[in-house]
């Protein structure tokens, strides 16, 4: 990309984890503005090859990614299928401070929240608005990557009624 200054502070970021979406971010603005296509190219098969030789870590080995790729085992890999047998629910419900706050109630408490900045507008208007659909995620499918996140979509969507093709790691 020829960006020495933002190479450089790539390669001096200290919290990696919580910020390199902002490195991110400037390296894909800039390979956006590339208009030579062979610098484009270039740009991204460089990128590809970086990815590729990632270290990819397990218990106490580190090896590169393209190996580790290569030794997984496909029996690591399990499928199941579960069906559900009771109702759907159709009505959203958040426990809090000891009550389960759902329809005017939620909403109001989302205003409240949105209002004190412990959310983003945004944020309280999806509440309300998934609230409000709810009722109509059966028959809907949905695929979950990361699906045993205690915080994820899975077990609220497979309450509603939605097919759910699931994938976690534990």
């Amino acid at each position: 990309l020829g960006a020495k200054a933002l190479e450089d502070k790539i390669k001096s970021e200290k919290d990696w984890r919580h910020k390199y979406s902002v490195h991110l971010d400037q390296v894909v603005e800039r390979t956006l503005k590339l208009q030579d296509t062979s610098a484009l190219s270039a740009v991204l098969t460089k990128g590809l090859e970086k990815a590729r030789s990632m270290d990819f870590e397990s218990g106490s080995a580190a090896l590169p990614l393209s190996q580790a790729m290569a030794a997984a085992s496909a029996a690591k890999f399990t499928t199941s299928k579960v069906a559900g047998s009771g109702s759907p629910v159709t009505t959203l419900v958040v426990p809090y401070n000891g009550h389960q706050l759902k329809g005017s109630e939620l909403e109001q408490q989302c205003d409240q929240w949105s209002s004190y900045g412990t959310m983003e507008a945004d944020c309280a208007t999806a509440i309300k608005s998934g609230a409000k659909k709810l009722g109509e995620m059966k028959g809907r499918t949905f695929l979950v990557l990361g699906a045993g996140s205690e915080l994820g979509p899975v077990r609220p969507l497979l309450e509603a009624g939605a097919t759910v093709g699931a994938g976690g790691t534990r």
